[in-house]
């Protein structure tokens, strides 16, 4: 497998927890930065010696083969309010790994997981011309949070939750109270309870702002994007909330967002339409509404840059 944008703070720790688990045979680590990649492959290398995976800092030519791609490339983040604000910035950066996944690896399945995860799992389906099913957006740290605000709320352990949310890998995510189980049990919520969790939710990317550590999420980041891999080079048909490219689902096409999926060899092996409750359905249109406008962003800047190629 390979992981591109392996030096930054969601590359790295997945590099080496993926390797710790043993998931993968090979790992490919590429970075715009060769010295510090390098340094943590040949650290990681070290540090999984005994359970012979082979870990690499290479190119896009170690690439080839690869049966999972995760892509966290993007530029530094700096301050922000919202992800969306990454989008224009990280849109040529997505388009230029697109191109040489589907040049060194067309049969990968990719794992988006540069910010804002949802158009930019977009781009990366519209430049690689990838089959939708190829494709999915990294999404899971807000359903780790989701069962964090449930455990606390609740009094139970955040082993106990199942908990998922859907929609935006942002501000308008739809957190499914009626998906919520602890022990199994479906779990009822007043709506004042559902109003002070839902009120956490940008609470979250603010707290990781005012720290201005210049890092995000990428221990969190590591153990779900491990999940993703283990059940898609397992073949385990594992369910996960993933931003996947939609073509009726949900009543909407054209755009990415995430949904529940099931995994396995190759990718997504179907998306799943669950019903939701009442709120849970206007909650879903407001953010699909979103997402569709960051998609037409999307297409408008890919064009332009078809048509400076051209000029």
């Amino acid at each position: 497998m390979t992981i591109i944008g392996a030096a930054g703070s969601v590359g790295a720790p997945a590099a080496f927890y993926i390797a710790a688990l043993g998931l993968a045979d090979e790992i490919v680590m590429i970075d715009m930065r060769p010295n510090v990649v390098q340094q943590h492959a040949m650290d990681i290398s070290t540090a999984v010696s005994a359970l012979g995976v082979r870990v690499m800092a290479g190119g896009y030519e170690d690439s080839a083969g690869s049966a999972v791609v995760i892509n966290a490339a993007g530029v530094p983040q700096g301050l922000i309010a919202d992800r969306m604000e990454m989008l224009p910035k990280n849109i040529p950066i997505i388009r230029d790994v697109a191109l040489q996944v589907r040049r060194r690896c067309p049969a990968a399945f990719v794992i988006t997981a540069t910010n804002p995860v949802d158009p930019l799992n977009y781009a990366t389906w519209r430049v690689g011309g990838f089959d939708r099913h190829q494709v999915a957006g990294y999404s899971i740290n807000d359903s780790f949070r989701f069962r964090e605000m449930v455990a606390r709320a609740k009094g139970a352990k955040v082993n106990q939750v199942e908990a998922t949310v859907i929609g935006e890998h942002g501000s308008t995510q739809v957190l499914l109270f009626s998906s919520v189980r602890i022990n199994g049990r479906p779990v009822s919520f007043s709506e004042e309870e559902k109003k002070t969790i839902r009120a956490e939710v940008p609470n979250i990317l603010r707290r990781y702002e005012e720290l201005q550590s210049g890092r995000t999420a990428g221990w969190t980041s590591a153990i779900g994007l491990a999940a993703l891999t283990r059940a898609v080079l397992g073949d385990t048909g594992a369910i996960f909330p993933c931003s996947v490219v939609l073509d009726g689902e949900y009543g909407r096409r054209g755009l990415s967002m995430s949904v529940p999926v099931k995994l396995g060899s190759g990718g997504v092996k179907e998306i799943l339409e669950w019903e939701l409750a009442p709120d849970e359905r206007e909650g879903l249109e407001r953010t699909a509404g979103v997402l569709a406008a960051a998609a037409s962003i999307v297409d408008e800047n890919l064009q332009c840059a078809v048509r400076s190629e051209d000029a």
